[in-house]
């Protein structure tokens, strides 16, 4: 346990709330259901979002 003004080094899973944990698992399934085209490069997020990675 961390002493006031500390932090732990991990996060630990006990601590979740359950609606996180039924979130995650439920999400988890429909990232294996995806193809590879359906995810999107860094370029491609930057640019849809107007960054420009060069600076």
């Amino acid at each position: 346990m961390p002493v006031d003004g500390e932090h732990p080094d991990h996060e630990d899973e006990a601590e979740m709330l359950p609606d996180e944990a039924a979130v995650i698992a439920e999400r988890a399934d429909s990232l294996d259901e995806l193809d590879d085209d359906d995810y999107l490069t860094t370029d491609e997020v930057a640019d849809s979002l107007g960054i420009d990675l060069d600076d």
